[in-house]
């Protein structure tokens, strides 16, 4: 409710019970302004619950919550925000799933198959730190094909020029492009669980907060 719409609720009386000029209007303006501060807040929280694309700050964390998608360490509002939607709406355990989640979150990395053995290999680029590293596996279960093994590499520098020696056929040198890599522990389960709830049950429950009351 704006303004016009509060002090339109106010003045909704018989003329008997209002006054003409001031004082009268006056004391309507301030009770108007006061309680249109609190009704344009309450508009506010309205639309964050209502509205996915209008949540901000801890409301967007709500909504991460309901789909199992708790914001990451120093995370803003928009990048997580996209996370959200993307882990809700994104394609899973597949070749094309994995790569498609790569290019969105860690940009330039890769997802291939790894012969001879079955699973897949994901090499990160150098310019992921640590950190994330670690939250992009804690981002990955939901998107990795349960039970599948893969490996994980990151890429240790740029790329550089080798050569190659073809035994048997005497001494043919060629020159090629290599990117160094080096193994990354992975910490990661090897089941995939189904989405839960992550908020605490007093949100839905207390009607102090729910609005019940």
């Amino acid at each position: 409710m704006n303004f016009s719409d509060v002090q339109a609720q106010l003045n909704d009386l018989p003329d008997t019970f209002k006054r003409q000029g001031a004082p009268y209007t006056q004391m309507i303006d301030a009770l108007s302004g006061g309680l249109n501060t609190f009704t344009v807040g309450v508009d506010g929280v309205v639309a964050q619950v209502a509205s996915f694309d209008q949540a901000q700050g801890g409301w967007l964390d709500l909504w991460g919550l309901l789909f199992l998608v708790p914001r990451d360490r120093n995370e803003g509002d928009a990048p997580y925000g996209v996370r959200i939607a993307e882990t809700v709406l994104a394609w899973v355990a597949t070749l094309p799933a994995l790569q498609a989640w790569i290019d969105l979150f860690a940009p330039g990395g890769t997802a291939a198959e790894n012969p001879p053995t079955w699973g897949y290999a994901i090499t990160l680029p150098p310019t992921l730190a640590l950190s994330g590293v670690i939250e992009f596996l804690e981002n990955l279960g939901r998107i990795r094909p349960a039970g599948v093994p893969f490996t994980l590499q990151q890429a240790a520098g740029g790329l550089y020029l080798g050569t190659e020696a073809f035994i048997g056929l005497g001494m043919v040198q060629g020159s090629y492009l290599v990117e160094p890599t080096s193994a990354q522990a992975l910490a990661i389960a090897a089941t995939t669980n189904n989405a839960r709830v992550l908020i605490p049950t007093t949100y839905m429950t207390d009607p102090s907060i729910n609005g019940l009351v």
